[in-house]
């Protein structure tokens, strides 16, 4: 996996303080994208145990409380997916409290069954293309209306589809 940048301390990509993570490399291309750079999968730089170790190390910084926020590019793509798995799952096993906050271009419901092992790690979901038409920056955690805030552990407990509370 490839990935842009790590941002310590983000307030825009979560509900509160996040450290959020750039994935590198998206098959999407949507129209009026802000974050273009991220599109070409030779782009960024390979994520390695030390980029790992270090926002393992850093999510409490300075004693701030600090959720994790993935982004991209594509989390979910064929070449990123894996590696956003086992970051995830990673995470989780140092900071079972923490939330996990992922934005991807996919819809829940087409979900292939890797994407789908995501789930188990993740707390919110923002799922659907960014439309250019739809574009709204006065919704939380989105950029288009079309866009889904999911509460990813109400869903899989009652096997439907459970939109988390901002929407």
């Amino acid at each position: 996996m490839r990935f842009s940048k790590i941002k310590d301390n983000d307030i825009a990509n979560g509900l509160g303080i996040t450290m959020s993570f750039w994935t590198q490399g998206c098959p999407h291309h949507c129209k009026g994208c802000f974050n273009k750079e991220t599109w070409d999968y030779n782009g960024g730089k390979e994520f390695t145990k030390d980029d790992l170790e270090y926002i393992i190390a850093n999510i409490n910084k300075n004693n701030i409380k600090r959720d994790l926020s993935i982004l991209g590019g594509e989390p979910l793509c064929i070449q990123n997916v894996k590696g956003v798995i086992e970051l995830c799952k990673e995470f989780k096993s140092y900071y079972p409290n923490k939330k996990i906050y992922l934005w991807t271009g996919y819809t829940l419901e087409n979900f292939n069954d890797i994407q789908k092992e995501v789930l188990k790690y993740i707390d919110i979901l923002i799922d659907g293309k960014f439309e250019e038409e739809n574009k709204n920056l006065s919704i939380m955690l989105r950029g288009s209306s079309n866009q889904r805030v999911i509460d990813v552990k109400k869903t899989l407990r009652e096997e439907n589809i459970a939109l988390h509370e901002v929407c």
